[in-house]
């Protein structure tokens, strides 16, 4: 902790104790009351597997009279272990004496059926118990602390309490929220509401509270929860503030929102300024120097109300809702979110500028329109404005925006209420606005280390929050937090010039420049014993919630975020990288995210993206959120190899030939011969397609020269445009066996099986061509079994493809392919199956010779088919079947 922040502290702390001199708390001591209501059920006990803190509570009882302004608290704790003495022995009973008075009624101990009483006053402490210090708001709260001795395993605690009076700030109108479940089991809830008949309090019950029971008191009505449920309800971290977990009832006398508008407006007014007030003088003094025009004095305002008012809340009694004066404010130098809005207000309203101060909620901004109306909606105060026909939301308490004034940031707050009378709920708008961008470039050296250039740019809301980041932390500080980043990615990271910054205030652009040098950037991969440099982009995967398969709830994100970080790895002396490239994205209905790698000559680019579309993943959608990320931590990283001698792999081997892929192409070849010249070649022919019984053709015409052509250029098609540029260079090769170009892990067997694939087409063209010229009878079978291997191959890339780069475009098949595949196989099956050229033509057995042509030999030919066939035949010859 810096020292001049908690002197400060404990400076506004002493200040704030003179708002509360008069109001010295003391503690009194009465029976408990008669109108609290007396359970008629019995606790049930908890599973005891399900007790984390050594204790439950056996019930819990919340009581409330509005006549008397009265809140009635009753526990009874029961230690499991002796550990659980730790935290049921501390007591403390929070209240504010500024309107309200704690009096005690019971306190003792339950142990082997015996009572022991432990209700002493003068062992009390109290002390101020300000809860909101964080907030750097001060609630003049107090809070009676006791911490109670000799407790044992199987004691139970008795303890009663009341807090009487209200915050005059509400004019004696009431709301509350009270839970019915825990995140830790309770044997019994009783909660109840004396509400007098003169009174309507409206109730409403979340996540299957059940309906209040009532029961007639005569002047009052008793409505009332008593609970015997142990249940307890399962805590899910980064769960949306907004969302239902637990079982709750609020109760409001505000009938609707538009009575809170008007309370707001009762409570802070825009007030107008002392004429003759320095507050005024000031204002005047704005006026001038925006020379008269409205917006430039709006924005002159805005500027001093969100830099030079710092964010302080002296929020006692009935300031915790109402503002202070806006000449206080200006004096002091300091308030909260509503000092700072009344302040802006009165400034706007001094040159006719018209606004409204709006409530919202800085941190729940969806589900408000299902709340009761009741102040308790909103933690927060900010202010709309209009000039010229144009309105436009401001947050005073943001400090240090940049840009133009009229696309300053304002957060997405949900649905806000105007501190106006017959006000309704209104829609804030979802700014994607802002961006960080971070570009690190890694100039590798053959020695394995490198030097490193990283500049992070800023933009929108980022830019507001660096900038205040920058001015309220010492430079020093802040480039050690830099260097430490790096030292914990890479251990022998080091400083190599100071760090540097430029605010574009105008554009709201702020960047940050930093040098390192890594004396050992290269690692040894332990599976392949390879040299690889390793890139991160932890920024974007820290960024992403954690989630369990099991999640049933919402998923609360950062909103609104948007990242971008480009990871340069640079090749010694100039050298060129190989062509390298991957593209996936995915876009969801709350993020999206993406990786790109390609190379730029020298470079290796990674790029990385991540951003979401809202504040939250729904429920529904968990499921392809937990697809998504569960290995965030790998899919936003990224380990490149370097040959031994210092450069990214296949630089050194682009365009050069992989012999071996050549030895494994001329072996598989020999092999596919001799199987099929062993097995296959003096097999006769199946009756897959019905040919003559002698030959009827003693040349290769008609449509079987096309055929024959197409047979002879297929392997050489495939050869050149497969087999060369892919299977015999030894770049692909290389990254392949290295692992850079993030390929899938099934990429390697199915580029085999292509090879294999690939390999055999060439085989079995060249074979078919043989099978034509000797005119065997199986060419028919054997050319038909090639043209659906060849499809088929078509198809398997194209599923392939697909599978395993998830539909990237650069790596999908040509669908003209495909389609060019499909119809060449039809055509040439159904020639093959229909021709009587096929037929007469492709009859030889193995071992046989040419005999000459016979129409007649083993053939029952009259001289009408003898002519029909002749004719066909002259038709095939002529190129018109």
């Amino acid at each position: 902790m810096k020292l001049s922040p908690f002197f400060g502290t404990m400076l506004i702390l002493l200040l704030a104790s003179l708002h509360t001199i008069a109001a010295i708390p003391t503690l009194t001591k009465s029976a408990v009351p008669n109108w609290i209501r007396a359970s008629q059920q019995k606790p049930v006990p908890p599973n005891l597997e399900d007790i984390s803190e050594g204790y439950y509570f056996e019930r819990i009882e919340y009581q409330v009279n509005l006549a008397t302004q009265t809140r009635f608290f009753k526990n009874i704790k029961v230690l499991t272990e002796n550990a659980g003495a730790e935290n049921a022995g501390q007591i403390h009973l929070s209240f504010n004496p500024q309107y309200q008075t704690l009096v005690l009624h019971e306190l003792y101990l339950l142990r082997e059926g015996e009572r022991i009483d432990r209700l002493k006053i003068g062992k009390f402490e109290l002390m101020p118990y300000e809860t909101e210090l964080s907030r750097s708001i001060y609630n003049g709260s107090y809070a009676a602390y006791l911490l109670l001795e000799d407790l044992r395993k199987d004691d139970k605690i008795i303890l009663s309490y009341s807090v009487k009076g209200a915050n005059p700030v509400f004019a004696g109108k009431f709301f509350d929220t009270f839970y019915l479940q825990g995140f830790e089991p309770v044997g019994q809830v009783l909660v109840n509401y004396v509400v007098p008949k003169d009174r309507k309090l409206q109730f409403k019950g979340f996540l299957g509270a059940p309906a209040a029971q009532q029961q007639d008191l005569g002047s009052a009505i008793s409505y009332y929860w008593d609970v015997t449920d142990e249940s307890k309800a399962d805590y899910e971290p980064n769960t949306p503030f907004w969302y239902a977990t637990r079982q709750r009832v609020e109760c409001s006398e505000f009938s609707k929102w538009s009575d809170v508008g008007k309370w707001a407006s009762d409570v802070n007014p825009i007030p107008t300024l002392q004429s003759s007030g320095k507050l005024s003088r000031f204002a005047d003094q704005l006026w001038q120097k925006s020379t008269g025009d409205s917006m430039t004095y709006a924005q002159l305002a805005a500027d001093f109300v969100q830099n030079d008012i710092r964010y302080m809340g002296i929020e006692v009694g009935e300031y915790s809702h109402r503002a202070n004066s806006p000449e206080k404010v200006f004096a002091q130098r300091y308030g909260d979110c509503k000092d700072k809005s009344v302040l802006l207000a009165a400034l706007l309203k001094h040159k006719g500028i018209l606004s409204e101060l709006i409530l919202a909620h800085s941190t729940e901004d969806y589900g408000r329109e299902n709340y009761l109306p009741a102040p308790s909606a909103f933690n927060h105060m900010v202010l709309y404005f209009r000039i010229d026909g144009r309105g436009q939301y401001i947050d005073p308490t943001i400090t240090n925006q940049g840009g133009p004034f009229r696309d300053r940031y304002f957060p997405f707050y949900g649905k806000v209420l105007p501190a106006t009378a017959g006000a309704k709920l209104r829609d804030t708008e979802k700014i994607v606005a802002g961006n960080t961008r971070i570009e690190e470039r890694f100039y590798l050296n053959k020695d394995g280390a490198a030097t490193v250039d990283v500049v992070t740019i800023y933009t929108g809301p980022n830019a507001d929050n660096i900038r205040s980041y920058f001015k309220q932390n010492a430079k020093n500080q802040i480039e050690k937090s830099y260097l430490n980043y790096y030292q914990k990615l890479y251990k022998q990271a080091s400083k190599r010039a100071a760090l540097t910054y430029e605010d574009d205030l105008a554009n709201n652009i702020f960047r940050v420049r930093e040098f390192y040098t890594v004396k050992q950037l290269t690692e040894r991969d332990p599976s392949s014993n390879r040299l690889a440099v390793s890139a991160y982009a932890t920024n974007l995967s820290s960024s992403i919630p954690e989630a369990l398969e099991s999640r049933l709830s919402p998923i609360a994100l950062q909103y609104p975020l948007t990242l971008e970080h480009d990871v340069y790895l640079i090749n010694p002396d100039d050298v060129d990288v190989p062509p390298m490239q991957e593209n996936s994205f995915i876009d969801r209905e709350s993020y999206y995210f993406g990786k790109n790698i390609k190379t730029d000559n020298d470079t290796l680019k990674i790029s990385f993206r991540l951003g979401f579309h809202d504040s939250y993943v729904k429920a529904n959608q968990v499921a392809n959120y937990i697809s998504d990320f569960g290995q965030k931590n790998e899919y936003f990283s990224a380990a490149v190899f370097l040959d031994d001698d210092g450069f990214i792999t296949g630089s050194n081997t682009h365009d050069s030939t992989n012999y071996w892929s050549i030895f494994a192409f001329v072996g598989l070849l020999a092999l596919f011969a001799v199987v099929a010249f062993r097995y296959y070649n003096s097999t006769a022919a199946s009756s897959l397609i019905w040919l003559y019984e002698e030959p009827r053709h003693d040349s290769i015409g008609g449509w079987l020269a096309l055929l024959a052509i197409g047979l002879f250029f297929s392997p050489i098609r495939v050869f050149f445009t497969a087999m060369l540029p892919f299977a015999f260079n030894a770049q692909v090769w290389s990254n392949l066996t290295a692992g850079n170009n993030g390929l899938p892990a099934f990429y390697m067997p199915v580029f085999l099986l292509e090879f294999a694939a690939n390999t055999f087409i060439i085989f079995l063209s060249g074979y078919c061509c043989y099978l034509l010229m000797k005119k065997r009878d199986i060419f028919p079978q054997t050319v038909f079994f090639l043209m659906l291997f060849q499809l088929a191959a078509v198809v398997f890339d194209a599923i392939a493809a697909n599978v395993l780069f998830n539909g990237q475009a650069e790596f999908q098949a040509d669908p003209t392919e495909i389609v060019r595949s499909i119809i060449f196989a039809a055509i040439w099956t159904s020639y093959i199956f229909k021709s009587t050229r096929v037929k007469g033509t492709f009859v030889l057995k193995y071992g046989e010779t040419l005999r000459p042509v016979n129409f007649h030999h083993d053939a029952p030919w009259d001289n009408e088919t003898v002519a029909q066939e002749t004719e066909i035949e002259k038709a095939e010859d002529q190129g018109k079947e």
